[in-house]
């Protein structure tokens, strides 16, 4: 009898946002922009918190990181959807929400990666 490795356990549950008039499942990560969308969320960690809005400079860094972590996002499946379309079609508000949505599932998918390793 064949014992069948089900991977696709390993895909956490959909978690959708829609933006754009398109819906984006942020807990998914293709493999094409796993590099990428970490190289974000770690400079993203550096930038403290407490000087976020006190700093023009530090605000701006974190909002630039933020729009593009929203772009690495969602441009590999819709390329139109670049920085440009970002900062003339999205509200600091929904860039915001959209990254806090992302974040949620990253954390959420490192988490079920740990858990699957003790199985």
């Amino acid at each position: 009898m064949s014992k069948v490795l089900d991977l696709d356990i390993l895909r956490p549950a959909p978690s959708l946002v829609k933006l754009g008039g398109k819906t984006h499942d942020v807990s998914f990560i293709p493999c094409g922009i796993t590099f990428d969308i970490d190289q974000i969320v770690r400079e993203l960690s550096t930038i403290k918190e407490s000087e976020v809005g006190v700093s023009d400079d530090v605000t701006k860094k974190a909002f630039d990181l933020t729009v593009r972590l929203c772009v690495a996002f969602v441009q590999y499946k819709y390329p139109e959807m670049d920085q440009k379309w970002f900062l003339d079609n999205v509200s600091p508000n929904q860039i915001q929400a959209f990254a806090d949505a992302i974040k949620t599932a990253l954390i959420k998918s490192y988490e079920g990666l740990e858990e699957y390793g003790k199985n």
